[in-house]
């Protein structure tokens, strides 16, 4: 909270005149007169000249001014954020983890009844933007993130898994991945954490998406899944992602020899939140529920 002289000052300034100030601020003009006296003495610097009816800054006014300012800026800022922290925590998650990942942890979690929670479901690029422009508290995500900037916590790892319809020629025996290529790939869109994956799992064989007959982008799995069961197309996701339908037998996993894909999922939060507190304490409630 900035000191009443400060405020003072300001209105002087604003009004250019110490009678207007006076009547703002709900005091006598001698008061406010004293106050600037005071920040002046305090300072031992003039900071206002007043010539006939004119009020001036001087050069070291015009300093404590624009110094003033953005201290109130500042405080407004402060205020938002604090009031904010009062706020039920904002927490994303991708499509992966919300729907095959985090319905068992989040039922118990109410249950319990936790701390109030709000959540969003987007991809990991649109996750990591969220917690940069301060949008969301945390996030549990897949992929890649630079974690020079995020704070970290691995709450389980995944296997990452191709796919296909039962039936398939792939399934009568153990594949390579070079045995997929012949076949169109559907995938994520670009920004999802489980596109990401595969893409650099890819690179780090030196190979890439172009190995494959037909490219097909999807940003739905429940719509994915669908078009996997109809065609001989082929997919990679998390093995909870197809669990369900591989044990209703829709769905099957292709066995490959020479791909092994085990990935960690994690929950980030950015460093210096001044929610770091109470994020951690969910974080801790919701491994309680795992």
């Amino acid at each position: 909270m900035l000191d009443q002289k400060l405020l003072t000052f300001i209105k002087v300034v604003e009004y250019k005149n110490y009678t207007k100030a006076a009547e703002a601020l709900n005091l006598t003009q001698p008061a406010v007169s004293q106050h600037i006296k005071k920040l002046e003495a305090h300072y031992g610097l003039s900071l206002i000249e007043v010539k006939g009816k004119a009020i001036n800054l001087t050069k070291q006014g015009e300093i404590i001014y624009n110094y003033v300012q953005v201290q109130r800026a500042n405080e407004a800022h402060l205020v938002n954020k604090l009031n904010r922290v009062s706020q039920p925590i904002r927490i994303g998650a991708t499509l992966s983890i919300a729907d095959y990942y985090l319905t068992h942890y989040l039922n118990q979690y109410v249950t319990k009844g936790y701390e109030d929670v709000s959540v969003t479901v987007n991809n990991t690029q649109v996750m990591l933007q969220k917690l940069l422009d301060d949008e969301l508290d945390g996030a549990f995500i897949e992929g890649i993130f630079d974690k020079d900037m995020f704070n970290y916590e691995a709450f389980t790892r995944a296997q990452f898994r191709a796919v296909v319809r039962q039936g398939h020629p792939l399934l009568s025996q153990t594949r390579q991945l070079k045995d997929l290529y012949a076949y169109p790939l559907i995938l994520r869109e670009q920004g999802s954490g489980t596109r990401n994956i595969f893409e650099q799992y890819l690179k780090e064989q030196n190979d890439s998406l172009l190995s494959f007959k037909k490219i097909y982008e999807i940003g739905s799995f429940m719509l994915l899944k669908s078009l996997i069961k109809q065609t001989d197309a082929v997919s990679f996701m998390y093995k909870n992602v197809a669990l369900k339908e591989v044990t209703d037998q829709t769905l099957d996993y292709v066995l490959l020899s020479d791909v092994s894909i085990e990935r960690p999922l994690y929950f980030i939060y950015p460093k210096h939140s001044l929610k770091s507190e109470k994020i951690i304490t969910f974080y801790n409630h919701f491994l309680e529920t795992t």
